[in-house]
Order: structure tokens, then sequence, then C-alpha cells
């Protein structure tokens, strides 16, 4: 994947170069896979004074940009990747034992649907495909087993029946 130019990418959503807004773009746009808040802080914690409420505060204004995408599970940890041309709308796989979130290949209906409803003047604001199931390590961690793994809300790991 491509990486868009950081500081251009602030400009064009009208937001000002701050060294934190710097820091959280700059771990969205070399990230691999979507990341959680949680991912993030962890990885821009080392470029200065910044805390949790600022990267919420700053994921908000790169949403409301139109800068990345907010990507919700059903375990109410919500994910963030980049929205951009290098990065288009694609579907994910989220794991329910080991929370991980995946990136999927497109199999290119996507684009197909925007466009058809888009030419029936739909305003299609957002596009969110996600699987929910066991990824591979956790299937086969878990083979014979009836417990799941689990994470509590600080990424503890909890054993649920």
């Amino acid at each position: 994947m491509g990486h868009c130019d950081i500081h251009a990418t602030l400009e064009r959503a009208g937001l000002s170069k701050t060294s934190q807004r710097v820091a959280v773009l700059t771990a969205l746009v070399h990230a691999e896979t979507p990341l959680s808040a949680r991912d993030i802080l962890e990885r821009v914690s080392g470029e200065g004074r910044i805390n949790r409420v600022t990267v919420y505060r700053i994921l908000a204004s790169f949403k409301a940009g139109g800068i990345i995408r907010e990507l919700a599970t059903d375990h109410g940890e919500n994910f963030f990747e980049m929205a951009c041309r290098h990065n288009p709308a694609h579907p994910h796989f989220y794991c329910r034992s080991c929370r991980s979130l995946a990136c999927l290949p497109s199999a290119g209906n996507q684009e197909r649907w925007i466009r058809e409803y888009r030419e029936a003047d739909e305003a299609i604001e957002t596009v969110a495909i996600h699987f929910t199931g066991l990824c591979r390590r956790c299937r086969s961690e878990n083979a014979g087993h009836p417990v799941r793994r689990l994470r509590g809300p600080r990424g503890d790991r909890r054993v649920s029946p």
C-alpha cells in the first residue's frame, strides 16, 4: 500500500499540523492493519505529551475531516484506518476470541455497489463490511476445548465458558 503525505492530508482536511496530530496520523499511515485507540496511544506515547483523551479527540477530528474510517466491532472496541486512495473501502475479519481485526482482500463488489447507488442518486457516506468469527490461530488453539479466550476491557486475558 502506498502512503499519503501527512502534512498535505492534514492541510486538505483543514487541520493544523500539531506534533500530536502528525504523530497519530503517522501511526495510522504506516499501520499494516487497523489500529485501536489503545494501539495508537502505545505507538505515539514516546512522541511527547499525549494522553488517551487527546488521541480520541484527534481521531474524532480525523474522522470528521474524512481522513480515517472508524470500524466498529461486536465487542465495542473500535479500530481506525486510513480512508484514502491508497486504502479504498474493503472488508475486515474480526476474531471474537483474540479481538484482532484483519483486512481482507476486496472482492470488487463494494465499488460496484457504491457506483450503482450513486447512480440511483443515493448519498453513500460510509461502507463497512466485516465478518466475525475465530481466526485460524484461535481455532487451532481452541480445537477440542469448550473454553473461549477473551480479552478483558484492559486487554488482560480471561477465560469464559
